[in-house]
């Protein structure tokens, strides 16, 4: 038995909060799901992070209405802390964290983020793995602080085709046994309508991937 729950969140020490939220905003489409801050008096906020007194903002970003999985961009100022520069930006480095995300369309996101200045380590690249049945569209790149982003769209086995997490979207809540007061024709009528959606996503989705499968 697990001791703990499935990661919920990765926290980013962050210089500028504004130009980490344009990225992880603009180019990955991630949502603000809480944000504020905190002065040098909360002196346990310093202490988790192992600073001196300081002050504190931050933005915890979901993707939809999930809150697990998240990505928590987090400031320091008042002192800042000290720039570190151990590590080689343009190669993975011992000990470094990645940011592993799945994604319908990479090329879109490596287009986005390059319109915003990130340093793309891998261009997207075609990925085959024949003993597991994978193949897939992967790229690398770092946000502005520098973290190592790696971006994966699946095109055979994993998440193929949606390229999405099962149960992303919360289910609206429902008293047990109801059907949300709709009457036997409509309850009939939804799961025509749902499939056709699907239908339609599936279709859009099949033609990403043979666009993703095209050498660029």
């Amino acid at each position: 038995m697990s001791n703990v729950t499935p990661l919920r969140r990765t926290a980013i020490i962050v210089r500028d909060l504004e130009r980490s939220l344009r990225f992880y905003q603009g180019a990955l489409g991630l949502q603000v799901w809480k944000q504020g801050g905190a002065g040098p008096d909360n002196a346990a906020f310093a202490r988790l992070l192992g600073a001196p007194p300081c002050t504190l903002r931050y933005a915890v970003l979901q993707s939809k209405d999930v809150e697990w999985g998240m990505v928590g961009l987090f400031e320091l100022t008042d002192p800042a802390p000290p720039e570190d520069s151990h590590h080689t930006p343009s190669r993975a480095n011992r000990g470094e964290a990645c940011l592993v995300f799945h994604a319908p369309d990479v090329r879109r996101i490596h287009r986005l983020a390059r319109r915003l200045g990130a340093t793309v380590l891998c261009p997207p690249t075609r990925l085959v793995l024949p003993a597991h049945g994978l193949e897939s569209v992967e790229m690398t790149l770092r946000d502005p602080d520098g973290v190592l982003l790696n971006f994966i769209q699946n095109v055979r086995g994993g998440l193929a085709p949606h390229n999405r997490f099962p149960g992303i979207a919360k289910a609206a809540a429902k008293p047990s046994g109801s059907m949300g007061g709709t009457t036997p024709k409509a309850r009939k009528r939804r799961p025509a309508a749902a499939a056709r959606r699907t239908g339609r996503a599936a279709a859009g989705q099949a033609r990403a991937n043979r666009s993703a499968r095209k050498p660029r």
